[in-house]
């Protein structure tokens, strides 16, 4: 209903009615949602995102502050870290706006159903993926991705954006802080639904900030082609004018920890079922 009538700027009068949407939202926070068996929140999510999401028609963009970070890992910090993770490297970075969620899949319809998708490909199994509006959009290519973007007014993040917001300024292991992962933080491996779940459900793996997924229920593509690290102090990099492929992060249902540490890196395919990507502007 939500859906069908927002387009009419038809607003519902029954008192009762606003409250029981408010009710619903409770489910995308901490406090209210304590309590409250996960499935049971997923279920109200998913009939929220089938009769009209009102979260996806605001403006869910995080401005994110200037400032100097460590970006990467080193191994006498952090025993996990991978080879393509090492050096940490100073990195400075001018302000920016980064998306709260990862771009949904009813935020992509719109961009599919305009005159700027042109002829580009439909994500794979979009005819399921339009039946759970508010779950991220999946299997896009990098282009695409860009291409979305690009038509929102914005761009990709670039991996230095990706982390600075992962991290924070205090240089966080995971995005919510430093403790593990477990199935109330993030949506990966065993702990989770074993599918993409509807942006926000996990608001205790959140970000200070508040942007949320950034860790577990997909991957996210970043603008930097993957190549190892300058270990010398960057500003606003961009990485490598070329390469081989392209980077994703958010260590989307990875069956181990150390899923969702935010020094992370991959390289995927083309296209995949659980790569998705965010949006970012300029402040």
């Amino acid at each position: 209903i939500e859906r069908d009538l927002r387009p009419y700027k038809y607003e519902v009068s029954d008192p009762g009615y606003a409250k029981a949407l408010e009710a619903v939202q409770g489910i995308f926070d901490a406090e209210k949602s304590a309590g409250i068996e996960f499935n049971d929140r997923l279920e109200a999510a998913e009939a929220l995102g089938q009769a009209g999401d009102r979260r996806l028609a605001e403006d869910n963009r995080i401005t994110i502050d200037a400032c100097k970070f460590r970006m990467g890992a080193d191994k006498n910090d952090d025993a996990e870290a991978y080879e393509d993770e090492l050096p940490s490297h100073e990195v400075s970075r001018n302000a920016y706006k980064i998306g709260k969620y990862p771009v949904t899949v009813e935020e992509y319809r719109r961009f599919v159903e305009s005159d700027s998708f042109g002829g580009l490909q439909d994500p794979t199994e979009w005819e399921e993926q339009k039946l759970h509006p508010n779950r991220p959009v999946v299997g896009v290519s990098w282009h695409e991705a860009a291409a979305y973007c690009k038509w929102t007014g914005g761009r990709l993040l670039t991996e230095a954006e990706w982390e600075r917001a992962s991290r924070g300024v205090e240089g966080r292991r995971y995005p919510w802080g430093k403790n593990d992962p477990d199935a109330t933080r993030a949506n990966y491996g065993e702990r989770g639904p074993g599918h993409p779940t509807p942006v926000g459900l996990y608001p205790l793996g959140a970000t200070p900030e508040g942007i949320c997924d950034i860790a577990g229920n997909i991957w996210e593509w970043v603008e930097d082609w993957s190549v190892p690290y300058n270990k010398s102090p960057q500003k606003n990099p961009t990485g490598q004018p070329k390469g081989t492929s392209r980077v994703v992060r958010g260590d989307a249902r990875r069956p181990v920890v150390p899923a969702g540490r935010v020094s992370f890196r991959q390289r995927p395919g083309v296209r995949d079922d659980f790569i998705g990507f965010r949006c970012a502007w300029e402040v």
